[in-house]
């Protein structure tokens, strides 16, 4: 039983190591950017996310977290949704937006 409660509690911390799925993440940018990407979100054609990669897109949103993306009050309200994002949760959300087709 006491490995059991070991395994498990190994179990648990690795887990929480690492970043939530892309998928997950996506969720909370849904709103603005439509579920597949293709939505224009307040008439600014450059919020369009489908047919972008995943290296670009990886690079935009550190970018909007550390504040050097030029940008309006738009980029803020992402850096507020993004601002607790990982490294490995940048990864992963940049892989599956990199995904969506244009």
């Amino acid at each position: 039983m006491k490995l059991l409660h070991i395994f498990v509690t190994l179990i648990l911390v690795l887990s929480s190591s690492f970043g939530a799925d892309g998928k997950t993440l996506y969720k909370k940018c849904r709103g603005c950017h439509g579920v597949d990407g293709k939505h224009v979100p307040f008439e600014r054609q450059e919020g369009v996310l489908a047919g972008r990669e995943a290296v670009e897109m990886e690079l935009i949103i550190k970018a909007i977290s550390d504040g050097s993306y030029p940008g309006d009050k738009l980029n803020m309200i992402m850096k507020k949704l993004i601002n607790k994002f990982s490294e490995e949760d940048i990864k992963n959300i940049s892989i599956y937006i990199g995904s969506f087709k244009k």
